[in-house]
This record gives structure tokens, C-alpha cells and sequence, in this order.
């Protein structure tokens, strides 16, 4: 007994157990239906998988529970339906999100969160929509909001009474709702009404109806980043107390740039001129100035205003200067202000008349397509004067600048390089005038190019160059959108159509904050008014027809209904002169419009699958049918699989489950035709998987001595457990003491068997492994050792046994005398290889070989006595 101890712990000096790499088994998982509606039954198949690929292994002791048993109750779970797929048999009571815990021995747990769907085609909810969303300082200021009902699934229907629809902001210093309750009338699914700029900021809008949650939408108003300033500016700035002469005080709201800004409400200001010589003039009731009017006021939507003032005659007696700078300034609330000066020279010279020479100082104006300020056109000319020396009776002659009154009436020829962005109108200088407001009709874009405008006066022909800011025509789209969140086949909805400022061009410089450009948003961009008269024309379209439209320069907006009578989406192109733009158009129904293919992916060769067909609205949910549908399903190519040809989803019905059977590895496209539905194609990808066995045994191949052997199996395709695999043995050659019925985590049998039976000990090896069909090995050795007798021929033959473990050799030996006489090598062998290693000495202490090998030699001389 301890020599086979011994032998056995020689045979696995040096062996060691190989490592493996294998990945945790996971759940995986397909519910049939995919998409679930409340108060139907469904199937959840669970199934284990790796590499996205489902895997022969069975899942035992599986359970299941919901984290919400009034959305989904769990019915029934049906262990090993099918080998290597569970069924867990579910009940959607009603629309909402539950969750579905697995758990198994050996399987990490999982959740599974699933949908339940509602099919009321009845209004339950309200969908609201701003056109447009965002508005620039200088576009349109009103825009619209609609607002429209739907079902839970987020359709639009009809309403079966007379709906009242209440709309509210609490924004009033933004927006002015100009309609605060609409009524949808029976049959009808929408309403609308208009909302009014009034100042800058978001506004929220909140839509509201009987039984119906709110719902908002948020309006922006773009503003700039700096506070608006109303700056001063004074045409001309030089005057003689004693001509009388006038000048032009104007005010324009501008922006940290010097771009005008059209006022949102009416700014009241007043203008001040402050007195520089108070040492000098000590009455506090003295005017510098006569104003026509010192108090202005910038109406709302406008962004200029003027006044004329003319200095004070006597303004030479209270100073003793040759000459005085005044300082103008305006006063306003809530507005940066900023003023200007101008001088008064008192030279004792009559007033100058003539007929010029014209100055033309220009202002920046907005391309609004109306009549704007673009500047002042003033006579003015140089003399010579003699002048007292400060503090001395010297005088000196120098040159002045003096105004110049107009002798008679003079017409101004003026005209533009461009008069698409400026046509300026001809003025008259009116005798005894020395200035005259300068205005043209602006178009709604600037040029590329520069602007300039010319001017024809005594002196001939001038050049001046105009200051336009708006749009170009290069930035300009055309937007066409619909008022409704979601379209209604065979239902009219409000279509609209407006001007949007995208971009400026490349070339172009625009001026923004530094906040601005962080953010991208730059606050003169957006909507914007129609540029020109013109016809708004369609492009021809198979599911939508729309006529022309006349619109006006200036017009916010084109609004038109129309109808789609078709499922579906559809483009529309439009064009108004050179400018383009398109829009994308889809409209919706409760009724089934796709058809919907729910399968696992990359299925596994040889095998049967589930697959489910289901029928969807136009948004995808899921919907019954209210008529049978016969649905055609071919694949393009048979030799990878099989499915039913043609199905029905009876009436009442919203889905059906079929089987798919795989032959072979490769791809399928399956169309799907049906009826007055669209095709819909799916492609399926197959897989096969090719167990790989071997087979080895573990040390040499002895007779009557225990061997062990080894049975793996992988698979390539996967990196996962193969615990479960149904084994199954044939031994020639041997008697079996032990063997494995089914691989372990590591894809490893093991089979235990003592050679004792022939020459040769032949295994083999065979896994079932399901859908991928039975997988073996085999391995055939010579046994080792067996024991031999000299016959009275001289040859040796093979000993045999009898049922006592005794040879026939003429004479009875036990098993331990036959022991005695084949040991002596493997013996003597082992003995040699302990006492060189030093072990010897601590094997004899524990176990008494001395006194057995004396044993051993009484035996051998006994036998040879025989």
C-alpha cells in the first residue's frame, strides 16, 4: 500500500493545473412583445450570453419578481422550456416603468426595466409650441403659440366636446398673451393665438385644460449684453451769436457698438445745455439756447428723435471771450446718456448768405424698409476775421468757420449708389436756413459693397458714405415650419413661413460682446422682416399641395392651412425671389402604420428562435389593429434560415410570435410586406459555434493502476463559463471507478479507471452541446507494466487474472506476491531517485521500507525455492 502511495505521488511530481480566463456567465434577455401594452400578457425568454451571442447553458432555480406589480405582475416561470431558455410569463396591468430582478444560482443578478404601453386614442394630454422660439432685438415683434391635444402615447386627436384652453405668463414685462383662453371646438385637435415683444428676456408660457396636466414653453428675447445708451449727437457744432443760425439736436437709442436699437417703449428725455462762463453771466434765468422743444421723446419701435435749438443772439454780452463751448446733455431714466458740445463764436459779422457750400454729416440708420434720419445737410464756409489778443489792445486775422443762411430756396439733388438699401430724398434748403434734415426710404438688407450717396450743391457733385446696419442678402433663409408640435393626417394645420438671419458674411464684421462670442449668440440674429414684395411659391409635392403666397417688404409673417393627406414625412421647398429654404414635414395617425420585427441578436445556428411581429402607430408605440393583417415575410436567403411565410394579426390583436429556424453561419434580409402598410426590412445575422474537446490522461498508463483523464471543451466564439454540459463515456481496456456526468465551470470531466483489461486502454469522450450538436474526443494507449511468465517454451506471455487476483501460473500468488516480482524496476528506480534528492532519510522515518524491503527479499528467495 504505501509503494502505491508512493508511485502515485511520482507519477504527478512536476504537474500542474493549466489556468483559465473565463469571463462570469450574464443574463441576457428578449420580451415578446418587444413593446407592451397595458392589459395583454407577454414573454420574457432569458437565456445566458457572451459576446452578444446567446449560449447552450441551462438556468436553473430561476427567479423573478417586479419592482411594481401594478404596472407588471409576474404570472408563471417556465424552467427549460426549450434546453437553454427560460420563459417568464408576464401581465401588463397597466402604462407605466417597472422593473424585473433575475437571479439564479451562479448567474449575477440583473434588472430589466420594461415599458407598458397605453393605447387610449382619446385626448389625455396637452402639447404646446412657440414659432418662432427666439427673437432678436430687430426682428418681428409677435409671434405665435398653438396648442394641441393628444393621446398618452403622445398622438395628436381629436376632441369629442368643445375644449376651452387657458394660456397665462407670468412674463408680462416680455410678453403680452393677446388671447388669453382659446376654444377647440368638437372634431378639432388645436388652437392658437398671437403673443406680443414688449421687452427682453425669457418668458414662460403655460398651457392649461380641464383634467389635463400644464404644460409651458419658453420664449426668448434676445438682448445685448451692455446696457443701451441714448446718445446726443449736435449737426452742425459751430455757430455765430450773431446770425441766428439753427442746428439739429438728434437722439438715437444705440448699443455698446453704435448700432441703433429699436426702443422697446417710449423713451421721454429732455435736453440741457450747461452754462461754461457762470463767472461771467450770474443770471440764472439766462437760455443759451432756444430749443423748438427740450423734451424729445424716442417712440417705441423707432429709434431716432430730433429737436432744433438756436444759440442765444445776446450771448456776446455776457462774455468776454472771442469764443464759448457749450455743453449739451440729455436726461432720461433706466438709459445710459451721454451728451456733446458745440461753440458759439462772437465775431461781429452779419449773417452769410448763399447758396452753399453743402456739408453732409451722415448718422447710422437700420435697414427698416421706412423712411429713417440718415443724417444732416448744412451750408457752411471759412472767412477771415479780426480777433482781440486775449488780455492785450492787439487784434489778429485769422480763419473761421461761420454758417451760411440760404439766399432763396435751393433744391438739394441727392442720390444712392444703391437705392435697393437707400433711396434719400431730395430736400429743399429754405431761404434763411443754413440746415436741413437729410432722410431716405432704406430698403430691408445692406450691400456687400460700400454705400455711398451723392450730393449736388453750388460746388458741383459730393461723396459721402451712408452708415446702414441690417441684414445681407447672403444671411438671409427662408423658414417654413409648422405652428403644431405634430401634424394630424387628413387634418389642416397652420403652416408658416418667415425670414430668419442665420449668419453674417464671411467678409462682413460683426460687432458682438465678448459674452457673445463665449456663448455663440449674437443678438441681432433671428427672425427677421420679409425683404421685399414678392410671391412665395412651392415646390410641387405628392402628399401636400400649397398655392403661392403674395407677401409685403415688412410683413412679420406668412401664415397659410393646409392638408396632408398621407402618412408619412415629405419635404417642402420654398423660394421667394432669390432667396430659398425647406422644411420637413411628417404627419401622424392612432391607426398601425410600420411593422415591427423583434428578434435576438446574432442567433445561434442549428436552433430555434422566437421572433415577435408587431404592429406601431406613426410614433412608434404600439397599437391594436381594427381589421385582420396578413403579413408577407420572405428572406433572401434560405440557406441560413426559415421562418413562417405568411402570418396574420387578427382584429383586436397588436402582435404575433413565430419561430425562426437556423442552418447555417451568414446573413438574412427579411422584408415584411403588407397591405396598405410599408415595407420594413430587418437583417438577421446567424452564428456558428464550434465546440473544440480534447482529451488526455493525467500520468502514465499502468496496469492495475488508477488513471486519471481529462475531458475540455471550448468554445472560440464565446469567453464564458461552460459549467452543465451533459457527458458521456465509453471505455475499452479498463474498469471505471468514477467519471464526471457533466463539465464543470472550467468546460473540465474527469473520469477515473484502473487498466486491467487487454493490451490497450481506449477512452471516449462525448459532450452534448445542444443546438451545436454532439462533440467528442478519443485517445487509445498501450498499458504499461503488464506482468509476464516464463513458459516451458521460453516465451512470455501476458498473466492473466482470475476472479481471486491470482495468476494462473500453476501455483496461487496474491496480489502483493505479484507485486514483489514486477516492482523490482519502478522500485529500484524510485529508491535512487529519493536518495539522491535527499528524501529517502524522511520517507523511512514515516514509513517502515526497511523492514518491507527485508519482507520483499524473504518473498523473492521463497519464489526462486519454488
Amino acid at each position: 500500500m504505501y509503494l502505491k502511495i508512493i508511485t502515485v505521488m511520482l507519477l504527478f511530481v512536476g504537474f500542474t493545473m493549466p489556468a483559465f480566463a473565463q469571463s462570469t456567465n450574464e443574463f441576457d434577455y428578449k420580451i415578446h412583445p418587444e413593446k407592451i401594452l397595458e392589459n395583454t400578457v407577454g414573454t420574457i425568454q432569458v437565456f445566458v450570453s457572451s459576446n452578444q451571442i446567446m449560449i447552450p447553458q441551462q438556468i436553473s432555480e430561476l427567479k423573478a419578481v417586479s419592482s411594481d406589480t401594478d404596472v407588471i405582475k409576474i404570472l408563471e416561470i417556465k424552467e427549460n422550456n426549450s434546453k437553454f431558455s427560460n420563459e417568464i410569463m408576464i401581465k401588463a396591468e397597466k402604462s407605466g416603468i417597472a422593473t424585473i430582478a433575475l437571479a439564479a444560482p451562479g448567474i449575477p443578478s440583473k434588472e430589466i426595466a420594461i415599458e407598458v404601453f397605453n393605447n387610449n386614442n382619446l385626448p389625455t394630454q396637452l402639447m404646446i409650441k412657440a414659432t418662432p422660439e427666439e427673437f432678436p432685438i430687430d426682428g418681428p415683434k409677435t409671434g405665435y403659440i398653438a396648442v394641441q391635444f393628444a393621446t398618452t402615447g403622445g398622438l395628436p386627436t381629436a376632441v369629442q366636446e368643445d375644449k376651452v384652453i387657458k394660456i397665462e405668463t407670468p412674463n408680462t414685462d416680455v410678453i403680452k398673451i393677446l388671447n388669453p383662453e382659446i376654444t377647440v371646438e368638437n372634431g378639432n385637435y388645436y388652437g392658437y393665438t398671437k403673443f406680443e415683444i414688449i421687452g427682453y428676456g425669457d418668458a414662460i408660457i403655460f398651457a392649461e385644460s380641464d383634467n389635463m396636466r400644464k404644460v409651458s414653453q419658453i420664449v426668448k428675447v434676445l438682448e445685448p449684453e451692455e446696457t443701451l445708451e441714448v446718445k446726443l449727437t449736435i449737426i452742425p457744432d459751430k455757430f455765430n451769436s450773431y446770425t441766428g443760425t439753427k442746428g439739429f439736436a438728434i437722439v438715437q437709442l444705440v448699443d455698446s457698438g453704435g448700432i441703433p436699437v429699436q426702443a422697446e417703449e417710449d423713451i421721454v428725455l429732455k435736453l440741457e445745455v450747461d452754462n461754461p462762463d457762470v463767472g461771467v453771466n450770474t443770471s440764472s434765468d439766462l437760455e443759451e439756447v432756444t430749443f423748438a422743444s427740450d423734451r424729445v421723446t424716442i417712440k417705441k419701435g423707432e429709434y431716432s428723435a430730433y429737436t432744433t435749438f438756436t444759440p442765444r443772439p445776446n450771448l456776446a454780452d455776457v462774455s468776454n471771450l472771442s469764443e464759448q463751448t457749450f455743453q449739451m446733455f440729455v436726461s432720461v431714466e433706466n438709459y445710459l446718456a451721454s451728451g456733446t458740445s458745440f461753440t458759439v463764436a462772437h465775431d461781429e459779422i452779419a449773417a452769410l448768405e448763399g447758396a452753399g457750400p453743402a456739408i453732409t454729416q451722415t448718422l447710422p440708420f437700420l435697414t427698416t424698409g421706412k423712411n429713417e434720419i440718415i443724417g444732416v445737410t448744412y451750408f457752411e464756409t471759412e472767412i477771415e476775421v479780426s480777433r482781440k489778443i486775449e488780455n492785450t489792445d492787439e487784434r489778429q486775422t485769422m480763419l473761421v468757420t461761420v454758417p451760411v443762411t440760404a439766399k432763396d430756396n435751393y433744391e438739394l439733388g441727392i442720390s444712392s449708389s444703391d437705392t435697393n438699401v437707400l433711396n434719400p430724398d431730395n430736400v429743399v434748403m429754405e431761404k434763411g436756413n443754413n440746415a436741413v434734415l437729410l432722410t431716405g426710404k432704406t430698403g430691408t438688407i445692406t450691400t456687400s459693397s460700400d454705400l455711398e450717396i451723392y450730393i449736388t450743391d453750388n460746388d458741383g457733385v459730393k461723396t459721402v458714405s451712408p452708415q446702414p446696419n441690417g441684414p445681407s442678402e447672403d444671411s438671409i433663409d427662408l423658414k417654413i415650419e409648422p405652428l403644431l408640435p405634430m401634424i394630424m393626417v387628413d387634418s389642416e394645420f397652420p403652416l408658416l413661413s418667415y425670414l430668419e438671419e442665420s449668419s453674417s458674411d464671411e467678409n462682413e464684421e460683426v460687432v458682438t460682446t465678448e459674452s457673445e462670442e463665449d456663448e455663440g449668440v449674437n443678438f441681432r440674429q433671428g427672425p427677421t422682416l420679409f425683404v421685399e414684395d414678392g410671391i412665395l411659391t412651392f415646390s410641387a409635392n405628392d402628399i401636400i399641395d400649397i398655392e403661392p403666397i403674395n407677401v409685403k417688404k415688412n410683413q412679420e409673417y406668412s401664415l397659410t392651412f393646409e392638408t396632408i393627406e398621407e402618412i408619412g414625412s415629405t419635404t417642402i421647398e420654398a423660394q421667394l425671389g432669390k432667396i430659398t429654404g425647406n422644411a420637413e414635414l411628417t404627419s401622424h395617425t392612432t391607426d398601425p402604420t410600420t411593422i415591427y420585427l423583434g428578434f435576438v441578436d446574432n442567433m445561434v445556428t442549428n436552433d430555434k428562435h422566437l421572433a415577435t411581429i408587431q404592429l406601431l402607430d406613426s410614433v412608434g408605440n404600439p397599437v391594436y389593429t381594427n381589421k385582420d393583417v396578413i403579413i408577407n415575410l420572405v428572406s433572401n436567403n434560405e440557406n441560413v434560415l426559415d421562418l413562417p411565410e405568411i402570418i396574420t394579426i387578427k382584429e383586436g390583436e397588436y402582435f404575433k410570435t413565430v419561430e425562426i429556424e437556423t442552418f447555417s453561419e451568414g446573413k438574412a434580409e427579411i422584408a415584411i410586406l403588407s397591405q396598405d402598410l410599408p415595407l420594413s426590412k430587418y437583417e438577421i445575422n446567424t452564428v456558428e459555434i464550434n465546440p473544440t474537446v480534447n482529451f488526455d490522461f493525467l500520468g502514465n498508463v499502468n496496469w492495475n493502476e488508477r488513471v486519471e483523464g481529462k475531458l475540455t471543451m471550448t468554445i472560440p466564439e464565446i469567453d464564458t463559463t461552460l459549467n452543465g454540459f451533459d457527458v458521456s463515456w465509453e471505455v475499452s481496456g479498463g474498469e471505471i471507478l468514477s467519471e464526471d456526468k457533466v463539465t464543470n465551470e472550467l468546460g473540465i470531466a474527469t473520469i477515473n479507471i484502473v487498466p486491467n483489461q487487454g493490451e490497450t486502454l481506449s477512452v471516449t469522450g462525448k459532450i452534448s452541446t445542444g443546438p451545436f450538436g454532439d462533440a467528442l474526443a478519443s485517445k487509445q494507449v498501450a498499458i504499461q507494466n503488464i506482468p509476464v511468465v516464463e513458459t516451458s517454451e521460453s516465451e512470455a506471455t501476458p498473466l492473466e487474472t482470475n476472479s481471486q487476483n491470482t495468476l494462473n501460473l500453476g501455483f496461487e500468488l496474491d496480489t502483493f506476491t505479484l507485486l514483489l516480482i514486477i516492482i523490482p524496476v519502478v522500485i529500484g528506480g524510485s529508491l535512487f531517485f529519493l536518495k539522491k534528492t535527499d528524501r529517502m532519510e524522511l520517507i523511512t522515518e514515516r514509513l517502515p521500507i526497511g523492514e518491507k524491503i527485508e519482507e520483499i527479499k524473504e518473498r523473492i528467495s521463497d519464489i526462486r525455492d519454488r
